[in-house]
């Protein structure tokens, strides 16, 4: 059984000090999250329940992803559970190796969210996340969410050594069988993820760059033949910039920022034994062009066609910010006041677990939210 790290340990043992801190602001002059974030007014529990994520982030180790449920043990708990009893073909897998599985499939669907989730690519599919797009889903239109599937990849982790560009090729390779059952593949992701969503993105559009890129690493079988691009993209508080795109921003209040410029490290322990330099186009976005590098996706040359949230009080805010006006001048862009990092799979979806937050799923109350709100809309749309 996995002990946690001695840096995990240290942090885990002060914490009761970090729930009594946010106690006593929340009751008196209020937390940095109440003071800027109104998803965080009337809820104690979800200031403690951040703040205390926040300190302990810090002292997380490589050694500690393996404290962390597998998707399969995720998949389980809510198995039967309010949110997941209903929805067809909950937790079967797409492909045989199990690595991308149904949340859900429609009978009548020919549109698939093929969700790749944030976590610096170090940290797995966490359960807020799975119970997140679960209830994405949930906040499309009764009727129109009838036409969407949705599937997630569980990819490798360069936590696990697995380095760049290990996550593209298992991202190309779900995508490419997505679309062989006939479905559009509209690619959905939060931080890490944002950034896998746009390489794979790229890799569809110019096959022949993608060949130049890829074929030196012959450890893979890379199938480059034609893939249709995307029509549409998602990307929550994507991470454009791998390896330097984490820095202060002039003016923002980053405290309690979900992370911090010490993210940048592992951008750089991603590309282990690549190239800084050669594998920018497919890592670090702000060293591209919007004609070299994007005109060829239809989501980037149709108005609206990829929604771009990111938070006001975020470390990436510079570098997401430098993405979309160099390359997004199209897009439905949104910036969450006082949000943090990754709000939507960070905040939103604190308590969702819970019965009465399944509750509240099932009602669609997760559409007031800043950002599950906005996919709605945007999904809603476009389907």
């Amino acid at each position: 059984m996995p002990i946690p790290s001695f840096g995990l340990t240290l942090r885990a043992l002060s914490v009761p000090l970090v729930i009594l801190k946010i106690a006593i602001q929340y009751y008196t002059v209020g937390t940095v999250y109440t003071r800027t974030d109104a998803e965080f007014e009337g809820s104690l529990f979800k200031n403690i329940a951040l703040a205390s994520i926040v300190h302990l982030s810090p002292g997380v180790t490589s050694s500690d992803v393996d404290l962390l449920p597998k998707l399969s043990s995720i998949i389980e708990k809510f198995r039967g559970s309010s949110v997941a009893k209903d929805l067809p073909h909950y937790g079967e897998p797409v492909t045989e190796d199990q690595d991308l599985t149904w949340v859900v499939r429609p009978k009548q669907a020919k549109k698939v969210l093929l969700y790749l989730h944030g976590g610096g690519y170090t940290m797995p599919l966490a359960t807020q996340q799975f119970i997140g797009i679960i209830a994405v889903w949930y906040a499309v239109d009764a009727e129109k969410r009838e036409d969407l599937a949705v599937a997630v990849l569980d990819y490798s982790l360069s936590s696990r050594k697995k380095y760049y560009p290990t996550q593209i090729f298992e991202a190309v390779a779900a995508y490419r069988k997505l679309s062989d059952l006939g479905y559009e593949v509209i690619p959905f992701g939060d931080s890490a993820g944002g950034n896998l969503a746009l390489a794979l993105a790229r890799f569809t559009a110019y096959p022949e760059e993608a060949k130049a890129q890829f074929s030196p690493y012959t450890e893979f079988e890379w199938n480059f033949s034609g893939l249709t691009p995307p029509r549409l993209l998602v990307l929550i508080a994507p991470w454009v910039q791998v390896t330097n795109g984490s820095q202060v921003y002039p003016g923002a209040n980053h405290k309690g920022d979900l992370i911090r410029p010490k993210l940048n490290t592992k951008g750089d322990l991603y590309i282990t034994g690549s190239d800084k330099q050669k594998v920018a186009p497919f890592v670090d976005f702000n060293e591209t062009s919007f004609e070299d590098h994007w005109a060829a996706i239809p989501a980037f040359t149709t108005p609206e066609a990829v929604l771009y949230i990111y938070g006001e009080r975020e470390h990436l805010r510079g570098s997401q910010e430098k993405f979309a006006e160099a390359n997004g001048k199209k897009f439905n862009t949104l910036m969450h006041p006082g949000g943090i990092h990754d709000a939507m799979f960070a905040a939103e979806v604190l308590g969702m677990s819970f019965a009465q937050g399944q509750k509240d799923i099932l009602a669609g109350k997760q559409r007031k939210k800043f950002n599950f709100g906005a996919v709605a809309q945007f999904l809603d749309k476009h389907l």
